[in-house]
């Protein structure tokens, strides 16, 4: 009644005549048996489990005692007080919102199993009519539920802010805009629920199963979801900027225009998910398995994808400028237009990639292999391709002007009508690549055997720097002085 008074509300006579029969020693304590270990609920019983790892069923009945009705009085006048509670589910996600402070009623202590169906069923009665006087929004703000089954409820819009949801069993629920914020959801099952719009936020997450589940819209910013099962799960819209997924399983999740920035994906399995228009910027994800994975147009500027696994991935008209693709895997990935300007790709495989009309400005491929990728129309201007294996690749129409080619491998690699002004190829091996009406003005082609290249003409020599350990093709002569 304090509180309610200090809300500025006065309980009606209809209220207060819904008169819950909670039993006192359940609501002011642990049920018998449940201080040694957690709390299951199930069909009406407490299954308490002790620590010595037996399990125990104690009645939840009431047994009608005049002190159990005066508390049922006091509760549910404090539930209907609280500001969590009579409120509308606003599905623009205000009831999704944070509180500074957590005030429930059950706040760090376990809920008894009649309470439970009794707030449930009010909060039944709250989603169907909230002028109902015996609708009240469920409010477990802090308590502890740790294994609750409270599968396929419809929890829309309830608060389970800061609560311990250990294990606890959402299966096939409907949790519309529920505030889950920095709840423990450790191991819990959230398998095919509807959470849109929920608040996550802060919450730890790991090891949870989201598998299937619609998390479109939702708030998991900075929430831990380590090694959860996020298989085939629907993220549409989600934000999760700062989340930490490392080792989570994704495959097949769709991440569709969510907001991953800053996220942590540390070798998680992401085979075949969807990140199309994606924000991964400055996203960690460290040899993470994106086989297969869809991230067209996704924005990985900065992201850090070093050693990951984007084998026949779809990076069309991706941005991964300033990303670190060190030693990843991009084989028969498909990079049409994608932009990788500045990224580091030392050491990384572009083995049989589609890259058509790709941007490479300036970036490092030192040592990286690219035979037989299709890199025509490509910019690598400014590119360090030193040692890198170009075999067999498609350059045609690419430029690669002031790029550097030391010692790269270009067996029969195609550079008709390539631009390579001014890079430098000293030590490149070029035996059967076609330079046909390639330009090379002012190219650096000191001690590079170009005899056996294909489509050399003098025209193009002329505009050359050779010396005397350049291996001419026959009846073509050096120009002197080098031109500059």
């Amino acid at each position: 009644m304090g509180e309610c008074v200090r809300a500025g509300i006065r309980p009606g006579r209809t209220a207060l005549k819904n008169r819950i029969e909670i039993e006192h020693a359940q609501f002011s304590g642990h049920p018998s048996g449940s201080r040694s270990g957690s709390t299951h609920y199930k069909g009406g019983l407490l299954l308490n489990r002790e620590r010595t790892g037996r399990s125990q069923v104690t009645s939840t009945k009431t047994r009608g005692s005049w002190v159990g009705r005066l508390m049922g009085v006091v509760v549910i006048g404090g539930l209907m007080s609280t500001g969590a509670y009579g409120g509308h589910l606003n599905l623009s996600g205000g009831l999704a919102g944070t509180s500074p402070d957590c005030h429930g009623v059950f706040l760090g202590k376990p809920v008894p199993q009649e309470t439970l169906n009794q707030v449930l069923a009010a909060h039944v009665r709250w989603l169907d009519d909230h002028q109902d006087p015996k609708g009240v929004r469920a409010d477990f703000c802090g308590a502890d539920l740790a294994g609750v089954d409270f599968r396929e409820e419809d929890l829309s819009g309830a608060n389970f802010q800061e609560a311990n949801l250990t294990g606890a069993v959402f299966t096939g629920s409907k949790v519309v805009h529920v505030n889950f914020h920095k709840a423990n959801l450790t191991e819990a099952s959230f398998s095919s629920v509807d959470m849109r719009g929920a608040n996550v936020s802060g919450a730890n997450a790991r090891l949870a199963d989201f598998r299937k589940a619609d998390l479109t819209q939702a708030n998991f910013t900075g929430a831990d979801l380590r090694e959860a099962n996020l298989a085939e799960s629907r993220f549409r819209l989600a934000i999760l900027r700062g989340a930490d997924l490392e080792e989570a399983y994704l495959v097949r999740a769709d991440f569709e225009m969510a907001n991953l920035a800053e996220a942590s994906l540390i070798r998680a399995d992401g085979r075949e998910a969807n990140f199309q228009r994606t924000l991964l910027v400055n996203a960690t994800l460290i040899e993470a398995d994106l086989n297969r994975s869809d991230l067209q147009e996704a924005d990985l500027r900065s992201a850090d994808l070093s050693g990951a696994d984007l084998g026949l991935a779809n990076l069309n008209e991706a941005v991964l400028t300033n990303a670190n693709l060190r030693e990843a895997n991009l084989d028969r990935a498909v990079l049409f237009q994608a932009n990788l300007e500045g990224a580091n790709c030392a050491g990384a495989s572009f083995q049989n990639a589609d890259a058509l009309e790709a941007n490479l400005t300036n970036s490092n491929l030192l040592r990286a292999t690219l035979d037989e990728a299709y890199l025509a129309k490509a910019n690598l201007q400014g590119a360090n391709l030193e040692g890198a294996d170009v075999s067999w690749a498609n350059l045609v129409e690419a430029d690669l002007s002031q790029s550097n080619l030391e010692f790269a491998v270009m067996f029969r690699t195609n550079l008709q009508e390539a631009k390579l002004d001014q890079a430098k190829l000293y030590g490149a091996d070029l035996r059967g690549a076609n330079v046909e009406h390639a330009s090379f003005r002012g190219t650096r082609l000191q001690g590079v055997a170009i005899r056996y290249a294909h489509g050399f003409t003098q025209e193009q020599l002329n505009q050359a720097c050779v010396d005397a350990r350049t291996r001419l093709p026959e009846g073509l002569v050096g120009p002197s002085p080098c031109p500059r």
